[in-house]
């Protein structure tokens, strides 16, 4: 639509236009709406808004000027005989190969989508302020995470400061760039999510208005607001998808730790210390002189996929690379069971001299038994087929928590959670995340 449109009136051409009548097809300035609207009371003259298209009820198309008159189902859309013409030449036949039907035929099937839009609009309307409210939320735990992350560093590079002030600031600026991404996505979306409203009312009003009104006088107009709706709410739920998106991302927690043993040689591997990472456990591989029926491989991108391959019937175990942090209040993994004949699985955590030739695990470590769904455990608790209050199932995960300030472990299964397993663990040896299978070609991944 050009951004200038005048009256259609000769005497008033040089005055702007403020509403179109589809039925006169004239453009009328406030002086002649006056006219028009005192003497013609059944017309549908429209509010021009200079910045949108708005619906006269003929073709917009390039030469077109016959009404629409006709609904193409392939691409949503009203179009004219010249868009469905079967001759494809001077910009008519853009719908000749598409699904066609007059906009009578498509009105019960309209107006059924508008009810059912009504009731989403109205739902979206009432969670709208939920909705944002968790985003602004999770917006201020990103920040507040950032802040957290950003002071561990510098109190790590405060101790070194004359040697390392340049790759201090080479690692702030890297931790930045990594919440700028998360906190553009979510300003993005609050953004965007705070106009909302007011399209679900425009939305809800118009289609409450035409679906009190509905009539075959007006039929292709009330259709084309039908459109406009649809359209309304694909792009909310594009936007609830990036919704989900924001807070999947949310949930990957970024973590600053210094390469084991790098500040005893910081000179010679400066470029190598204080790196930004996603932590993952990863199994440790398998030593080349272990005991034929304990053998195991490790596979994997991340070396988090464990599976026995030695003999049957004799416990295997072994544990992660990764010891778990003191430092760090609460460490949280979760095995997922990839196969499995009868569960005869151990979950839970080791200490450092846990050995896997022997693998007794009745007294070597805290653990979660997957076949009975019970615990077994060394000193200070001496647990052996404890019950756990807790049932598995075939491909379930097992989330497991240990908190290294409480000194406690427990596990979560199906999203039931019993409690503490575990209190008083001692801490006086580095611990483990660990695992121990029986049967040949069980199989566990590490997440």
């Amino acid at each position: 639509m050009e951004k200038e449109i005048k009256c259609s009136l000769d005497e008033h051409k040089k005055i702007d236009a403020i509403i179109y009548c589809p039925e006169c097809r004239i453009y009328m300035c406030n002086k002649c709406n006056k006219t028009h609207s005192s003497f013609i009371k059944t017309h549908h003259p429209y509010q021009l808004n200079k910045d949108k298209d708005f619906f006269t009820g003929f073709c917009q198309e390039k030469n077109h000027i016959n009404k629409l008159e006709y609904f193409c189902k392939n691409h949503n859309k009203l179009c004219c005989l010249n868009c469905i013409a079967k001759i494809d030449e001077d910009s008519n036949g853009q719908h000749k190969d598409c699904d066609i039907c007059s906009v009578k035929d498509i009105k019960d099937e309209k107006k059924n989508k508008l009810i059912d839009n009504l009731k989403y609009l109205e739902e979206l309307e009432n969670n709208f302020n939920d909705t944002l409210n968790e985003l602004k939320d999770i917006l201020k735990k990103i920040e507040k995470d950032e802040e957290e992350l950003k002071s561990e560093v510098q109190k790590i590079f405060t101790k070194i400061r004359n040697t390392i002030n340049e790759r201090e600031d080479e690692l702030l600026l890297d931790i930045s760039n990594l919440y700028n991404e998360k906190k553009n996505l979510n300003e993005e979306i609050i953004n965007k999510q705070e106009k909302l409203p007011k399209t679900i009312k425009l939305s809800l009003k118009k289609g409450k208005s035409i679906n009190k009104e509905w009539n075959n006088d007006n039929l292709n107009l009330y259709i084309n607001d039908c459109i406009i709706i649809e359209n309304n709410i694909k792009t909310i739920n594009e936007l609830n998808e990036k919704i989900n998106e924001c807070k999947n991302n949310e949930k990957k927690k970024i973590k600053f730790k210094p390469k084991e043993g790098s500040l005893n040689i910081f000179l010679e591997k400066i470029l190598t210390f204080g790196n930004i990472y996603y932590d993952f456990y990863k199994f440790k591989e398998c030593p080349f002189n272990l005991k034929e029926e304990r053998k195991y491989k490790v596979t994997g991108e991340n070396k988090n996929i464990l599976t026995k391959t030695g003999t049957e019937g004799y416990w295997m175990g072994t544990i992660c690379e990764n010891e778990l942090d003191k430092s760090i209040e609460e460490h949280k993994w979760k095995i997922k069971i990839l196969n499995s004949q009868n569960k005869y699985i151990m979950v839970g955590i080791a200490p450092i001299d846990f050995d896997i030739n022997k693998s007794t695990y009745n007294v070597c470590g805290w653990y979660y038994y997957c076949c009975d769904s019970t615990l077994y455990s060394g000193p200070p608790h001496n647990y052996s087929n404890r019950n756990s209050g807790l049932n598995i199932a075939n491909n379930d995960e097992i989330i497991i928590i240990m908190n290294m300030n409480k000194r406690t472990l427990k596990f979560i299964i199906n999203n039931e959670d019993k409690g503490d397993s575990y209190n008083n663990i001692p801490i006086d040896k580095p611990l483990f995340p660990a695992v121990l299978l029986n049967t040949k070609n069980d199989s566990v991944e590490i997440i």
